[in-house]
């Protein structure tokens, strides 16, 4: 209680009353979920439900103090008014309820970012906050009890030894000054008393207001104590607790203590008391800390890192958590969940390899079955995909009696979209090859076709050559593919030119085509990327210098044998390593005019 009626040291009584009340409030408002108040309508609530109660207390407690020279008293600088107690009152208590609800409104907004061992400690503390407040609040009751009763009996001793020592007025004078008030009244005049602000010979009406002398009757009758003001020694009006009892020849004795005495070890007391049931709920809190990491936190954490390594892709894990009946269950329908996840990824890897098998007879089947059956013709192609269907493709046909098409193509990705994009460049080359038209319109239009339509920006690298047989003369387009090496009288050489962009991407590209004259035994090897950029175990890759190393020694090799020399090298340098990209490479090779032997099929698909 705070203004003309109370303390300092009572404060704390409103604050922590506005403490719990503004918890209370908060979660009463939560619980409303979609019609919970907000800003001023919350304020202005919390407000209105602080001032009824804190309004009553101030009218209870100033009408518990009975009697005094209320003239003076209400008017005095030292006290205020009871209006400004009222105030005083109110606005702590809605200040605090208001700070401790904002509070409670921030934590609730956090709190779906906070972890389960901070909400439980928040929780925890509230609880422990609240369990305080109740505890003080019942400490202060009952301290204050303790002290009224015993102020009541030490009263009524004094006025038993006054009254026993015939209230003789030098005992009264000297008896307790400084500490109670004696007063000695006959016939509503004070005879005598030890405090010098009640002088003899003053009447009771002047000392303790209109209603003095009825009171001290009724409460000298009664034997009970009651509030009152008085005026101390120092001459500051205080509150102070009578007592009074009429004497066998009608005189009254009365005897007021003042507040500050009846009270002075209240705040000793509990302060000691508070210190006390603080260390205990520090000792609460921080057991229950513990037990909350061992019994929840810590196998929450162990549980999460199971997941963890389940969502990383280790389906073996296991969650083992079974100290309760809860994480016991959690743990069980994980692991049983996981299990079905097992099951169905088997069954579903089952029925993907059955349609990629499929898609790789479908993928093969499209590539041509039979070399051309050409006498001076030597032509092997072959081709290892790194999945089991993918993006590269080789064709040949006849465009005429003795002209031959042929092209070597890479399509960007790997996978099914890669075959099926593989499938659509296939049948647009050979469609466009065999159109009749001269071959850089024929790749041109090619290009045209592809590139309609590609959203998904999937691009293409072809090499295009159409071989007359009668002349030797070779015409071809290189569409950013990798240069294809050329073996001319005996030597192998790179054919660098590139004569246009990559296919798909834009409509409008154009592209040239160029010749040249191939005599007997001549050959030319295309490949894709996949065989110069395969890697092994050190990320290295072979190389086009590697290549061209090998081949160099492999002058006199049929296409056949070239082709296995190549792929034995591969599997050399790769030992050990996955392979990355699909490997395919057609060779071809003219042989003298009058050289027979039979047409050679090209080596199986793997």
């Amino acid at each position: 209680m705070l203004g003309p009626y109370g303390t300092p040291g009572l404060c704390g009584v409103y604050a922590l009353v506005g403490l719990v009340f503004g918890l209370l409030c908060a979660v009463v408002f939560r619980s409303r979920k979609k019609n919970e108040p907000r800003g001023v309508r919350r304020a202005l609530a919390l407000a209105a439900a602080c001032v009824v109660p804190a309004l009553a207390a101030s009218v209870v407690f100033s009408g518990s103090v009975r009697i005094g020279p209320f003239d003076s008293v209400l008017t005095s600088a030292e006290l205020g008014s009871p209006v400004a107690q009222a105030v005083c009152d109110v606005v702590l208590m809605v200040g605090t309820t208001l700070a401790f609800d904002a509070i409670v409104q921030h934590w609730y907004e956090r709190r779906p970012y906070m972890s389960v061992r901070t909400i439980v400690r928040s929780q925890m503390l509230g609880v422990l906050t609240v369990v305080f407040v109740a505890a003080f609040a019942a400490c202060f009751v009952a301290i204050t009890r303790a002290d009224r009763n015993d102020a009541w009996r030490a009263m009524r001793s004094i006025l038993t030894y006054v009254s026993d020592q015939d209230a003789k007025h030098d005992i009264v004078e000297n008896y307790l000054q400084g500490q109670c008030t004696l007063m000695v009244i006959e016939d509503g005049v004070v005879t005598c008393s030890n405090n010098p602000s009640y002088r003899e010979g003053e009447a009771l009406q002047t000392v303790l207001g209109e209603e003095g002398a009825s009171f001290v009757a009724s409460l000298a009758q009664s034997g009970s104590m009651a509030q009152t003001l008085q005026v101390g020694t120092s001459g500051l009006t205080e509150i102070a607790y009578a007592c009074a009892q009429t004497m066998d020849d009608g005189r009254q004795v009365i005897v007021q203590m003042p507040f500050s005495t009846v009270f002075d070890q209240r705040r000793e007391t509990m302060a000691g008391a508070s210190l006390v049931a603080l260390a205990m709920l520090a000792v609460t809190y921080a057991l229950g800390s513990l037990l909350l990491r061992k019994v929840m936190i810590g196998p929450i954490n162990r549980v999460n890192a199971s997941l963890g390594c389940i969502v990383n892709g280790d389906l073996d894990e296991l969650v083992t958590e079974t100290e309760s009946v809860e994480f016991a269950s959690l743990s069980a329908q994980i692991n049983e969940t996981v299990d079905a996840l097992k099951r169905w990824i088997g069954e579903a890897e089952q029925r993907m390899e059955r349609e990629l098998v499929a898609a790789r007879a479908i993928q093969q089947s499209a590539l041509p079955k039979e070399v051309p059956n050409h006498g001076v013709l030597d032509l092997y192609a072959s081709m290892v995909l790194a999945r089991e269907v993918g993006g590269d493709f080789y064709d040949y046909f006849w465009v005429d009696d003795h002209t031959l098409g042929f092209c070597m193509a890479y399509v960007s990705g790997k996978g099914i979209p890669a075959a099926l994009y593989m499938m659509r460049a296939k049948n647009e080359l050979s469609s466009c090859m065999q159109a009749g038209l001269p071959l850089a319109s024929a790749i041109s239009l090619a290009n045209t076709h592809l590139s309609e339509g590609n959203d998904a920006l999937t691009f293409v690298t072809v090499w295009a050559g159409i071989l007359d047989l009668h002349t030797g003369t070779l015409t071809y387009v290189n569409a950013g593919h990798n240069e294809p090496l050329l073996l001319r009288e005996g030597r192998w050489e790179w054919l660098r030119e590139s004569d246009g962009p990559l296919m798909g991407f834009s409509e409008l590209a154009t592209y040239q085509s160029r010749t040249l004259v191939l005599g007997p035994g001549d050959a030319s090897l295309l490949y894709t990327d996949g065989v110069t950029e395969a890697m092994n175990t050190q990320h290295k890759l072979y190389g086009e210098e590697r290549l061209k190393t090998l081949v160099d020694a492999c002058v006199d090799l049929t296409p056949c044998e070239l082709d296995e020399a190549i792929r034995e090298d591969l599997s050399v340098w790769t030992a050990g390593a996955e392979q990355s990209d699909d490997i395919t490479m057609p060779t071809i090779c003219l042989r003298s005019r009058g050289q027979r032997g039979p047409a050679t099929r090209h080596g199986d698909l793997w």
